[in-house]
């Protein structure tokens, strides 16, 4: 009797012995050996550039860490002040097989753009929306900033514009991201009636040697492939970004339709500068972003 209860055991240790490494085996095969794994990491880089202005990332910065039926994708984004890029954001995926079931985001900015959009809390603004802030303030505390600083600027326009149009106004600064009109900016509203966030894409070549706009000979032609790439992968993208209701089947359908203009762009460069831009007759509100004193050693 005692004989054959240590064999009942023996064996089912020896199952679960057998079963766990073989679910770790059938794990890393899921992501490893297939395209998953390099799919939710080009889902999730694809998804920041769109959605995050001004901001880029760099592909030796991904880690990746599997456990049983899972992945944990840890990586961080940097963006443009002056000339320097500087770490922004620090991200933290768990996804259970194809499922993003945890994000956590450390912010390492001073400001930070709203995750939860309304139709008036945007820091880009269609020319038919009006703002939460007071870009008149925001001006005032431009002007009282140290000569010797660089800043990032959220610009709104007042009419919609080529983004060619945009740069050759604005010679003297960076324009580093476009958001993009798509036929429901103008009310920030869906067909359907959702609040949605900006897209756009980073204007100038990005030499990061992971980013997608490193060798494009048109960035508005790889913005477009983005968004159909994204697509079938809408929801785990709208969990990635802190910017919701991305829409992309509407959106796409318009750009398709109607091409590329933009409302509003992201622009960084010395604080005299970005002041400079208050006489051009297109700018209709600007936001301060980040800020930072000029590093004279560099």
């Amino acid at each position: 009797m005692n004989s054959s209860k240590w064999k009942l055991i023996l064996s089912t240790l020896t199952v679960i012995l057998l079963i766990v490494p073989t679910c770790y085996m059938l794990t890393f095969g899921y992501y490893a050996f297939g395209t998953k794994s390099t799919t939710l990491m080009d889902v999730a880089s694809t998804t920041l550039y769109i959605t995050e202005p001004n901001t880029t990332l760099e592909e030796m910065e991904f880690e990746m860490d599997f456990s049983l039926f899972s992945m944990d994708l840890s990586f961080e984004q940097y963006k443009q002040i002056g000339d320097e890029f500087y770490p922004s954001k620090d991200y933290d995926l768990h996804f259970v097989l194809n499922d993003l079931v945890n994000n956590k985001t450390t912010s390492k900015l001073e400001k930070i753009y709203p995750q939860y959009p309304t139709q008036t809390n945007q820091w880009i603004t269609h020319p038919n929306q009006s703002v939460e802030f007071n870009s008149d303030n925001e001006w005032r505390v431009l002007s009282g900033l140290p000569e010797e600083t660089v800043v990032e600027a959220y610009i709104s326009l007042d009419d919609l514009y080529l983004v060619q149009e945009v740069e050759d106004e604005m010679k003297n600064v960076d324009v580093t991201w476009a958001a993009i009109y798509t036929g429901t900016e103008d009310k920030m509203l869906s067909s359907d009636g959702d609040v949605i966030s900006p897209i756009g894409y980073p204007v100038q070549p990005d030499q990061t040697y992971w980013s997608p706009f490193r060798d494009s000979e048109s960035h508005e032609e790889t913005f477009l492939k983005m968004l159909k790439n994204l697509q079938p992968y809408e929801d785990i993208a709208v969990e990635v970004s802190s910017h919701k209701n991305l829409e992309l089947e509407e959106r796409i359908h318009y750009i398709e339709k109607n091409g590329y203009k933009t409302y509003g762009v992201v622009v960084t460069g010395p604080k005299s500068e970005i002041q400079s831009l208050r006489e051009i007759g297109m700018v209709r509100y600007l936001k301060l972003g980040e800020v930072k004193l000029w590093n004279w050693a560099q």
